[in-house]
């Protein structure tokens, strides 16, 4: 599939999403730095990051499950007014444990919002083409990983962390209000939304789940794989400013450089899911990432950090696309908004330790065994996706076990 054959309201949604998660970007590749200019220390900052992971897990589901039942947009639309109230305790937050609100409130947006767009891109793909489609919607999204990081730099750099942030707070406001009005004219419907349902559709789809096919294997394998990134990621701008001697804003410039990076090879590496398997693209994007942690340690000099960067957005381009084509294939399309929250929430459960133990291996132990232990989880995803993750579960063979379970 190609740009121009994008769906409208996909195409539209998507811009939507840009400038939201611009303005998210902004402060995410310095929220550590930000923590600890509120007075958190290194393991604080783990913890805060872990009880982001539980919060995410609390939600994910549930706004999963929000979504097929009222529909895409208008969750999307909730999930935004949400973003903007984190946005604000973010910004209001006078110490670190204040900025827990701004993560709860955050957590409860993304879970509206994430299962939402990722249902409503699967509905929207045309078939045989789940993969570039998600790798087109994804190279378009990561437009703002690339600009976010970068004004957010400048703007600590030159003005301080208040100033970014109430800034970041006017720009998503924009895509809260956009949201809002695409949501206008969609239909509505709560009459699913009691208990009983809940709990009879989750059971459902953990049926599917212990069944021992495709979906249990993808949520472990990424589960690996996102336990690799947890363990790493909120310690790395501490490890390449500091023992790297790289400045904040050149390290959000490396960041954005990375998006781009990944922005290219997004829609390439999605048309190569489609035509060679997703199970290869996803051992491969896992086994290069191994690679970059493993090499962060080898040499941490800035040349080296441009070499890391620019190969993490190539992983990123094989793994995301592949993955999220394969959990669309997965289950049955009404089903699509509670899978991802599922997924989502696999992924927190099994990465929940991860932020905390990073912390107290950079801490106690020393910074590189943070980033050994990291690609050691993402090396051994790799043969896991390749003997697992061989066929998709076609929809009509879920089809059975959620009446089996409904029966």
């Amino acid at each position: 599939m190609s740009a121009r054959q994008m769906p409208r309201d996909l195409l539209l949604l998507t811009f939507t999403m840009i400038i939201a998660n611009t303005a998210g970007f902004m402060y995410t590749p310095l929220l550590p730095l930000y923590l600890a200019s509120l007075g958190a220390s290194v393991e604080q900052v783990g913890l805060f990051f872990t009880l982001q992971v539980i919060l995410s897990i609390c939600f994910r589901i549930l706004g999963g499950w929000i979504s097929d039942h009222i529909g895409r947009l208008p969750t999307i639309a909730l999930g935004g007014i949400f973003g903007m109230v984190a946005m604000v305790g973010f910004t209001l937050a006078p110490t670190w444990g204040w900025a827990v609100l701004g993560a709860l409130f955050n957590e409860i947006g993304g879970s509206l919002v994430g299962p939402s767009f990722q249902a409503y891109t699967a509905e929207k793909a045309p078939a045989g083409s789940t993969s570039s489609t998600f790798g087109w919607v994804n190279a378009l999204f990561f437009i703002c990983v690339v600009i976010g990081p970068l004004l957010g730099g400048f703007l600590v750099e030159n003005y301080g962390y208040r100033v970014m942030l109430w800034v970041a707070t006017g720009i998503y406001a924009v895509a809260m209000i956009i949201r809002v009005w695409m949501a206008r004219g969609a239909p509505l419907s709560v009459m699913g939304l009691h208990p009983a349902a809940l709990v009879k559709d989750v059971r459902g789809l953990l049926a599917l789940l212990l069944s021992g096919g495709l979906l249990m294997w993808l949520f472990i394998t990424d589960g690996l794989a996102d336990a690799g990134m947890q363990l790493a990621v909120p310690f790395l701008p501490k490890f390449v400013t500091e023992v790297g001697g790289v400045s904040e804003f050149a390290y959000t410039g490396l960041y954005a450089w990375t998006a781009l990076i990944s922005a290219l090879a997004m829609w390439p590496c999605g048309r190569l899911a489609d035509r060679y398997g997703e199970r290869r693209s996803i051992a491969f994007g896992a086994l290069l990432f191994g690679i970059i942690w493993w090499g962060t340690i080898f040499r941490p000099t800035p040349p080296i950090f441009v070499v890391v960067f620019t190969l993490a957005g190539v992983a990123q381009g094989f793994i995301m696309p592949a993955f999220s084509s394969l959990v669309s294939k997965a289950v049955p399309r009404e089903s699509l908004g509670m899978t991802w929250g599922i997924y989502m929430t696999a992924l927190g459960v099994l990465a929940i330790p991860a932020p905390y133990i990073g912390g107290l291996l950079y801490d106690h132990i020393a910074p590189a065994a943070t980033f050994f232990v990291a690609g050691v989880c993402m090396i051994v995803a790799a043969p896991l996706a390749l003997s697992r993750l061989r066929l998709p579960v076609p929809a009509e063979a879920a089809e059975p076990v959620l009446r089996q379970v409904e029966g």
